[in-house]
């Protein structure tokens, strides 16, 4: 762990329970007209040879919990990173000049470091080789999703250890944005009070090591905790504002101890997500008195003495959680003089020793109403059921393509072409978006409205003549290659110019990368778990990896998948060249999306698949396709026009097979692939092939998807 306490786990700890704060006036970096003059900014921090802060404060966390679990490197270990930030510190003010002058080579490493998915890349450089290699955004909630989707890789079986975590630095982008929101504290935070007036923003990183347990016993290490339990999922209800009633909240903790096979009465602490802004800290009250019922846990929040570490809060705060069962002693909440009556719960104000039952609940809660959270106990060598199998298969399918929405098997497989055609531009026709209810859509950017319009698309497909999907239970997972450049460039021009105070309130939400997927789902109502995946040109790949590992291991019953592109010079003509991603030719705007369920929930809602997903894989290096399944008579190969599928074939008995690609009309920009795999989906629901292999893929990792009929016995 690295915190504003220490550099270290040890050293944050022991100050964390002595009460001691990590707020002060700070000193990263000067913000005229700031709302606050107060943050929790890391130290013990050490030189790790990297461009960006957030990539230092990972790799030195990351470090030490290889070391601590007995591992020196990454080799066989796969890696789930959550953050928000990345290294936008490095690179705000840089982009508000970025067409205006001629790029250096020390602006070049610093631009390299603005893609979320950048600091898993400097992990695996740095650390690694690893093998799945993920990134993960939900806001506040990132850490506690990689925890969460690291575990059910275990539990699933596709991972033997995962280093999960997350790492987020302060930035002027964040500070001046959550100050604009008006829910800053000019005071050091103070969670739960009757006078809390906001939050005090922080920086930090936390990963932990997870192992199936049997090996960790076969090589003799020493398990500090079991994650026992985690949940993920969405309120549908405000992208800033969480809801009154703390119902998802409750929903939420309530799934993670099911997970875990325990109830209420077997928590014996709860680490809160604790913010001190007065809607969050009384939403989560409520939520924690609504799953516990009678049973009164005791509670603290670690924020008035760390600040609000956004994406690694999570996973901070599981450390926390997990030296808190070791150690048998609660943390205090410091800061909390006067309870607020609509916080009703067992505050600890001072340690206190950890009662029988000794497990705790660790939450989690950010912008778009994303939720999570995890139970750590202590491991008592019980053998955990296995997760039952299940078929993963595909049931709506939606792409915009040239200023079109298009949905279902027919006219999205028309979207492929023989591999040797070229692509020749072809003019947009028109804005898919214009059929949303535009007095509901009108807060959110155009990324925003892509999501939406695309994804109800996709559900619309999937519902057709039969029951619909229970939107309760439905995920939802994109993400775009960058991320918002031009919006970040817009916003920061403004601090810059006008300073702080005048930071724009309307734009900050739509900054967060989690931001478009988040605004789709509270549109339609979908209270899974909302997640922005980016992963450069293979995001929608890796939007479509994560809803699958996510339904087949239990966190979710379905989820929309894909990705959203806007137009965008900076990216077109800085980024794209900079980070070895595809040329864009003639950019366009694109979007994809597929429904994920399992073959038993299509089955039982009496819809028609169409197509199962019998193989996927997603690895660093180009070998994602070396496991897949042989091909029969009638198999096809399908990838985007930029995807080197002969390198990515090569030696494979798939490199014979015939090779289709997006046509023209699909458009042109780096989110084709999830257009392909959506296309592929078609081919198979037509008729078209007996099996797909769909291949992307981004610098140095690789993804493969096998789609194939769904058998007699499925359907």
């Amino acid at each position: 762990m690295v915190s504003p306490l220490g550099g270290d786990v040890e050293t944050s700890v022991q100050r964390l329970w002595a009460g001691e704060r990590g707020i002060r006036e700070l000193e990263l970096f000067k913000l005229p007209g700031a709302r606050s003059t107060y943050a929790a900014e890391a130290v013990g921090l050490v030189d790790q040879g990297v461009a960006a802060r957030t990539d230092a404060m990972a790799i030195q966390a990351a470090r030490e919990a290889l070391k601590s679990a007995g591992l020196v490197i990454g080799v066989g270990v796969d890696l789930v990173v959550g953050g928000t930030t990345a290294g936008m510190f490095e690179t705000e003010e840089l982009l508000t000049q970025l067409g205006d002058t001629d790029l250096t080579d020390s602006m070049e490493v610093r631009l390299r470091t603005l893609p979320l998915s950048s600091t898993a890349d400097r992990l695996h450089e740095t650390l690694g080789p690893f093998g799945i290699t993920r990134t993960v955004c939900c806001a506040c909630t990132s850490g506690a999703a990689a925890l969460a989707l690291g575990a059910s890789w275990i539990r699933s079986g596709r991972s033997e250890r995962v280093l999960a975590g997350g790492a987020d630095a302060l930035c002027r982008l964040t500070y001046s944005g959550f100050g604009s929101l008006a829910v800053l504290d000019p005071s050091p935070c103070r969670p739960f009070d009757k006078t809390r007036a906001g939050l005090t923003l922080g920086e930090g990183a936390g990963f932990l090591l997870l192992e199936r347990a049997d090996l960790a016993k076969e090589r003799g290490a020493r398990p500090i905790a079991e994650l026992a339990g985690y949940a993920l999922g969405g309120e549908a209800h405000h992208i800033t504002n969480p809801e009154p009633s703390g119902r998802t909240g409750h929903r939420i903790m309530s799934r993670a101890l099911a997970v875990a096979g325990i109830g209420p009465a077997d928590v014996g602490y709860v680490n809160a997500h604790g913010t001190a802004t007065p809607l969050n800290d009384s939403s989560e009250a409520a939520a924690i008195r609504g799953c516990f019922g009678d049973v009164r846990v005791p509670v603290s929040s670690s924020k008035g003495q760390i600040g609000h570490t956004l994406g690694a809060a999570g996973a901070i705060e599981a450390v926390i959680a997990v030296k808190t069962v070791e150690l048998s002693t609660l943390p205090p909440t410091i800061g909390l003089a006067e309870p607020d009556a609509g916080c009703d719960v067992d505050h600890v104000l001072e340690p206190r020793k950890l009662a029988s039952p000794p497990t705790v609940l660790s939450s989690s809660f950010g912008f778009g109403g994303t939720g999570g959270a995890v139970v750590v106990r202590p491991v008592n060598g019980a053998t955990r059921d296995a997760l039952e199998d299940v078929s993963a298969v595909i049931t709506g399918i939606a792409v915009v393509a040239r200023g079109r929405v298009l949905e279902g098997a027919a006219d999205v497989a028309g979207l492929l072409a023989p591999a040797r055609e070229g692509a020749a531009h072809a003019p947009a026709q028109g804005d898919p978006t214009a059929w949303l209810d535009q007095s509901r859509a009108r807060r959110m950017d155009r990324a925003g409205r892509l999501s939406a319009a695309v994804m109800g698309a996709a559900l619309r497909d999937a519902d057709q003549a039969t029951s619909p999907l229970p939107r309760e239970s439905v995920g939802s997972i994109s993400g775009t290659a960058f991320g918002n450049v031009d919006g970040s460039m817009r916003f920061m021009k403004r601090v810059i110019e006008k300073g702080a105070a005048l930071a724009s309130p309307a734009d900050f939400p739509n900054i967060v990368p989690s931001s478009p997927v988040s605004h789709a789902a509270f549109y339609w109502g979908l209270g899974g778990p909302a997640l922005a995946t980016p992963d450069l040109s293979a995001t929608a790949e890796s939007a479509t990896a994560t809803g699958l590992e996510l339904v087949t291991g239990g966190v979710c019953e379905a989820a929309v998948v894909g990705s959203v592109e806007e137009v965008s010079q900076l990216a077109e003509k800085v980024l794209a060249p900079l980070l070895d991603v595809r040329t864009l030719s003639a950019h366009s705007e694109g979007a994809s999306a597929l429904v994920i369920e399992s073959a038993a929930g299509a089955a039982a809602r009496g819809r028609a698949p169409l197509a199962r997903v019998r193989f996927w894989a997603s690895v660093r290096g180009l070998e994602a396709a070396a496991a897949a399944p042989p091909p029969g008579p009638g198999a096809k190969v399908v990838a985007e026009p930029a995807a080197h599928t002969s390198r990515l074939l090569d030696g494979s008995p798939w490199a014979a097979v015939e090779r289709l690609t997006t046509a023209s009309i699909a458009g042109d920009h780096v989110g084709l692939g999830g257009v392909a795999l959506a296309a592929a989906a078609g081919l198979i629901a037509k008729g078209g092939a007996t099996s797909v292999l769909v291949l992307g893929e981004a610098p140095d990792r690789s993804y493969a998807f096998l789609l194939e009929p769904v058998t007699a016995s499925e359907a």
